[in-house]
């Protein structure tokens, strides 16, 4: 007798499927009008958005463009020294027949940058007809010079300024009046800081008579005028020279207390009619000066002129240097 397992056998069936698909040419067409469908509803589909943008692009077009309201009817322009309202429609070339919209006002700022003397430029469209432009332009803190490289500066229109950032610029014909009272910075050639318009000036000697100067305007702010040129002779001092031919030698700092001690001998030899030709306020003490011909003042009646002799002027430099010892 056989022995059977007391354990079942379990027997695993594979079932393999073939999946066929029947093509006919019928059926083809079919799939080939079912794609053509596909084709023809996003087709529809964009037509029906390129005929919506077209129709705002005209409405658009129509409503701003074509509109007689927003022609251009007027031009603001913010009070400044550099261009006016005729030198603004030249320069960029306005129509003033022209739809206040058919400007682009990117390209018009870009062009007013051009213009040197204008730092920042901002157009704006005021409904119906206006544009309105705000101009900042650069103010003039002295005019630069440099003999060794051509630049002999005699305070005219396209001669060269300089901002209070150090920037070169050619003289406008609006800022003349103003920029004909600054004083002349003279710097030696550099070949490391070049003077050229455009050009952000790091000149070392420019950087110590900038110095001075805005000293000399924070304390004297009415008083700038008197200043005719400023210029660093040697390594450790400035000139400056007046207008009325004194010539201040300064040092590199402490400008507040040399500035004093010029304001106060200048006063003093007003007072006492004469005038200063040099004086060296480096010193604390024992200030050094010569002295100038004596100014005559204007007389209703002719006099005899009376010379002043070596002992006067002897005891007019005594004066002015007790002053100035005392101080």
């Amino acid at each position: 007798m056989r022995k059977h397992s007391s354990k079942n056998r379990i027997h695993r069936h594979h079932v393999k499927v073939l999946k066929s698909e029947v093509m006919s040419p019928r059926i083809a067409w079919f799939n080939f009008l079912d794609f053509l469908k596909l084709l023809t509803k996003i087709a529809v589909f964009i037509g029906i958005l390129g005929a919506i943008g077209y129709g705002v692009r005209e409405a658009i077009h129509y409503t701003f463009h074509q509109n007689p309201d927003f022609r251009l009817q007027a031009i603001q322009l913010n009070t400044n020294d550099v261009i006016d309202e005729t030198q603004l429609v030249e320069q960029l070339g306005i129509d003033l027949n022209s739809n206040i919209f058919d400007f682009d006002i990117d390209e018009m700022e870009r062009k007013l940058l051009e213009i040197p003397a204008i730092q920042t430029a901002t157009i704006e469209r005021e409904l119906p007809g206006t544009l309105v432009f705000h101009l900042e332009t650069r103010q003039p803190q002295a005019w630069i010079a440099c003999s060794e490289e051509g630049l002999i500066t005699t305070r005219n229109i396209n001669q060269f300024l300089v901002d209070q950032n150090g920037y070169i610029y050619p003289c406008p014909e609006q800022q003349l009046e103003l920029a004909v009272n600054l004083p002349i910075i003279q710097v030696k050639a550099d070949p490391k800081h070049p003077i050229a318009l455009g050009v952000t000036l790091k000149h070392p000697e420019f950087r110590r008579c900038s110095h001075l100067l805005d000293s000399f305007r924070t304390i004297f702010p009415n008083d700038i005028r008197i200043i005719e040129n400023i210029y660093q002779p040697n390594l450790w001092s400035i000139n400056l020279s007046t207008r009325t031919g004194t010539t201040a030698t300064f040092g590199l700092d402490d400008h507040s207390r040399q500035l004093e001690y010029f304001t106060q001998a200048l006063s003093h030899a007003q007072k006492k009619g004469y005038e200063i030709e040099t004086i060296n306020l480096i010193p604390k003490q024992n200030v050094p000066i010569t002295i100038g011909a004596k100014t005559t003042p204007p007389r209703a009646i002719p006099v005899e002129e009376i010379p002043v002799t070596n002992k006067e002027e002897s005891r007019r430099n005594n004066d002015l240097q007790s002053l100035l010892n005392r101080n």
